[in-house]
């Protein structure tokens, strides 16, 4: 039967601790048709993801607060906007979880998934890092933001404007298809991190709150009761991109 699936990464950079895991984890992984590299050290794969040579970075701490985990998201998303898939474990805990999302990783994968489900979502993840064609409009008579799928760029006027996460990315795609009207907070969560929302659960508020940072002050409305508006106005917005945030991961090398 003649496979139909589509081309594997070639560039898959994993670090995992201990450093036998990696090798089993880049075993498991090739035997499906992933091209992965395993990084020596944090350090080598920090320079690695500032030189552009990995389409995306795999994490398997043995905790998600040890020095391979949060940590390294932050040192990695300073360095690069490269996806970043992260393995999280069952001591780490919902928070840890949220707090790795909060930090850059564009996916968390724990718990039991099989093997082939991760391999079709780390390729989702890197679908969503490529070109991807973005119908043009005719701009209107002021200027406004773009939100370029190349690169996962938000540009003002005249402007290089800032790289984006891939969650960051999906909530302003998702805003900006709203056309000023309020998101509700179940919706964006469910959208962007493909789980339902709870009143305790902050990756919602998280999130916006770290993409402000990079917009003007007065970009995203909280709406009392609701959720957010975006008030700023973008040009050629896509429709939301659907972020495959998984929600379990099974064993490294389950066959």
């Amino acid at each position: 039967m003649q496979n139909t699936s589509p081309p594997p990464p070639s560039r898959l950079f994993i670090l995992a601790t201990p450093r036998l895991r990696a090798r089993l984890v880049a075993d498991g992984l090739a035997r499906r048709g992933v091209g992965v590299e395993v990084a020596a050290s944090l350090d080598r794969l920090v320079e690695a993801a500032a030189a552009g040579r990995p389409d995306a970075i795999l994490l398997v701490p043995e905790r998600l607060a040890g020095p391979n985990g949060i940590a390294a998201i932050r040192r990695l998303r300073a360095a690069s906007g490269i996806p970043c898939v992260v393995v999280a474990t069952p001591q780490d805990t919902p928070a840890d979880r949220v707090e790795a999302l909060d930090a850059g990783a564009d996916e968390v994968l724990h718990g039991g998934i099989p093997v082939p489900e991760a391999v079709a979502r780390i390729r989702a993840t890197l679908r969503r890092a490529r070109p991807i064609a973005v119908a043009r409009a005719e701009p209107p008579a002021f200027a406004p933001w773009r939100l370029v799928a190349t690169g996962r760029r938000l540009a003002p006027p005249g402007g290089p404007g800032h790289r984006l996460t891939s969650a960051e990315y999906d909530l302003v795609a998702m805003l900006a298809a709203a056309h000023g009207a309020p998101v509700d907070r179940e919706a964006i969560s469910r959208q962007v991190f493909r789980r339902p929302w709870r009143p305790d659960d902050r990756a919602v508020d998280s999130l916006v709150k770290r993409l402000r940072r990079k917009l003007p002050s007065d970009a995203i409305h909280s709406v009392r009761g609701v959720g957010y508006a975006l008030t700023l106005a973008i040009l050629a917005a896509p429709p939301p991109v659907e972020n495959c945030a998984l929600h379990a991961f099974g064993s490294a090398v389950r066959q």
